[in-house]
């Protein structure tokens, strides 16, 4: 039996693409296993509860560790370096907390509103909900803004590249293709705009487009 990683996951999928860019970040050899977002396999479900990637499961280990987040971590603990969180506890629990800012805004307003764009409204949902997740994300620019000019460098905590700025390679990869309207204005957010082209500029963010062979059954 292989005890190669295995990543559960689906290429259009930020949280996913975040995994894929983590292990790219690492050095860390993983095996992608691509699932279809209207046809997740029983096995899924089994690893994850929720039914959703990504996931990582650990053949060697008989367990599978779910959400990015904690992937990441799991990556940091197992795989030091190159380091991705800080060192200083003060820094590194601040960019903690912009990690998860970072997927619980500007992520989860643009690609919530993408894929009601691309796979249809819930019932619930008024009528301009796409207008309504897409017109928050320029709003959040001037608070990156702010956060990125806290510290001199190109990143958020200066000149280390941590998951903070990972959490938002999706982004930055996926806003000039898909909707470059909500990209910051690069007059009023410079430290943005520079960000977001320093991250689309990594080695790692080849691995957002990157994707396994398709698994549809257990």
């Amino acid at each position: 039996m292989s005890t190669t990683p295995r990543l559960w996951t689906f290429r259009s999928s930020p949280f996913a693409g975040k995994a894929r860019a983590a292990f790219a970040e690492k050095g860390v050899a993983v095996e992608l296993v691509e699932i279809h977002p209207t046809k997740r396999p029983a096995r899924l479900k089994e690893l994850n509860p929720v039914n959703r990637v990504p996931v990582l499961e650990l053949p060697d280990e008989e367990v599978a560790i779910r959400e990015s987040l904690i992937i990441c971590e799991w990556l940091e603990d197992t795989h030091p370096n190159p380091p991705l969180w800080p060192a200083d506890p003060a820094q590194r629990g601040w960019a903690r907390g912009w990690a998860r800012l970072i997927d619980d805004t500007v992520i989860a307003d643009f690609f919530l509103g993408m894929r009601k764009l691309a796979f249809g409204k819930d019932p619930e949902d008024p009528d301009d909900v796409v207008e309504r997740l897409h017109g928050r994300v320029a709003r959040h620019w001037p608070r990156m803004e702010t956060a990125l000019a806290l510290h001199e460098g190109p990143w958020l905590c200066g000149e280390q590249f941590t998951f903070a700025d990972l959490a938002a390679l999706p982004a930055a990869v996926r806003l000039p293709e898909w909707a470059p309207q909500l990209q910051p204005d690069a007059e009023a957010a410079p430290l943005t705009t520079a960000w977001l082209e320093a991250l689309r500029a990594r080695p790692s963010a080849a691995a957002i487009d990157e994707a396994g062979a398709e698994r549809l059954s257990a």
